[in-house]
């Protein structure tokens, strides 16, 4: 008899239903532009989505009150189908896979930040602004968890498997090295400011042998995690050292760095000082099998709310603590401070403005963008006491997992992005 816990639940079948719909609906809108046959569905989508993905090319433009909901509520869409499929596919949903994801935020937000320098040349530039580059980010995380979720189905012995892992890392960090270094050597910045590609280079190709030199210390790491954690490592590693190039070129006195020591330095205490605070508690619950947050196997929140055993009060006696022990939690919470830093710096000391609609309206409101900073350390508190109270079912874990991430990747993201803009001048 199949458990129903591993059952879809209705609100996951609704968030596939609502994704699948939104892309035919865009899709129908697109193919009357293509076919030029004037509608209202067609004028929507470009005045709203597509023009300002246009504009946000050369302007930096792009968001407006219609398109921000929007992509709030698709992005909540999307982490709650992406839960659903990946425990069908039995992806591993332990704290290992926030870590094994991470280094896709510093992808994204350093990716960005080349594009912003303008280092990119036409052929890739488009596809490091939103939403291309979201979709991007995805391909490559797909990219090397699939092709990890092949290898380790093949029946082989552990050390062949682990000799494949690293392989088919070397070479998916290789390609990206290849397109993207190719890209910006021959970008008209890099040009005609004749940049010193060196570091990009050395750090590059030395990133094609960190799954040789990581081996060992990933072994806690499932197959699927370590190469996409390895992918992203790299690929994090080509686009740092374009931007190391980038800063060899400008004059010192015009770089700025005591944002970036305030802007990562405060949120990486804010994260140490949860992790050490909860460590003790969360190996207490480890040691006897159990997770702060998530139940048992094949039990509801309804029989847990009834339950009475010594195990429900252990778990109630050091879920607060261990709560903030857990990455998911403490770099979600660590992340919407640093984006509030951030922002406060880049506003208030260097005259920055936002472009975040609802950002911007909060800024107005307190009159300094230091207001918007203490929204953001308090919805940092709020996130850190969601997860204090929220009793995951077993079959929810990959949930639990992703709505971390999506707070982590909508605060620490933007975050990086701008402070390293404002620490290279760009």
């Amino acid at each position: 008899m199949p458990n129903h816990l591993e059952e879809l639940y209705d609100y996951e079948k609704l968030s596939i239903n609502i994704i699948l719909a939104s892309t035919i609906i865009f899709s129908v809108g697109l193919l009357l532009n293509f076919l030029d046959f004037q509608n209202f569905l067609t004028d929507f989508i470009y005045e709203y989505y597509l023009n300002p993905i246009l504009a946000e090319k050369t302007s930096d433009a792009g968001y407006n009150s219609v398109n921000t909901m929007t992509y709030a509520f698709i992005l909540a869409m999307f982490v709650v189908a992406l839960a659903a499929f990946l425990r069908y596919f039995d992806i591993d949903a332990s704290e290992y896979t926030i870590i094994a994801l991470f280094p896709y935020v510093l992808w994204a937000s350093f990716g960005e930040v080349v594009e912003d320098a303008k280092m990119f040349d036409a052929s890739l530039a488009g596809y490091f602004v939103s939403p291309g580059i979201h979709f991007q980010t995805a391909m490559w995380v797909i990219l090397s968890g699939g092709l990890a979720y092949i290898l380790a189905n093949k029946s082989k012995d552990e050390t062949s498997l682990k000799t494949e892992l690293n392989t088919i890392s070397s070479l998916l960090i290789f390609s990206q090295f290849m397109i993207y270094s190719w890209s910006i050597s021959n970008s008209d910045v890099v040009i005609d400011n004749d940049i010193s590609i060196a570091p990009l280079m050395l750090i590059g190709l030395f990133s094609v042998f960190l799954p040789q030199i990581l081996d060992k210390s990933l072994s806690a790491f499932t197959p699927v995690q370590r190469v996409v954690y390895l992918v992203g490592i790299g690929g994090s590693m080509i686009f740092f050292s374009a931007l190391a190039s980038y800063a060899i070129s400008v004059p010192s006195e015009d770089l700025i760095l005591w944002p970036l020591i305030v802007v990562i330095g405060i949120p990486s205490l804010l994260a140490y000082s949860m992790y050490t605070y909860g460590a003790t508690s969360a190996k207490e619950l480890s040691n006897h099998g159990l997770i702060a947050g998530i139940l048992p196997v094949s039990m509801t929140e309804e029989e847990y709310i009834e339950l009475k055993s010594d195990e429900k009060d252990l778990i109630e006696k050091h879920r607060k603590k261990a709560i903030g022990a857990y990455p998911v939690v403490f770099l979600a919470v660590a992340g919407q401070l640093l984006d509030g830093l951030a922002t406060w710096i880049g506003i208030d000391f260097f005259s920055y403005s936002e472009k975040h609609v609802l950002s911007a309206w909060i800024i107005e409101k307190f009159g300094t963008a230091a207001g918007f900073t203490a929204i953001k350390l308090g919805l940092g508190g709020l996130i850190w006491y969601f997860f204090t109270i929220s009793n995951f079912e077993h079959r929810q874990q990959h949930l639990r997992l992703l709505i971390g991430l999506a707070m982590l990747v909508v605060g620490m993201a933007p975050g990086l992005r701008d402070v390293f803009r404002l620490s290279l001048g760009v």
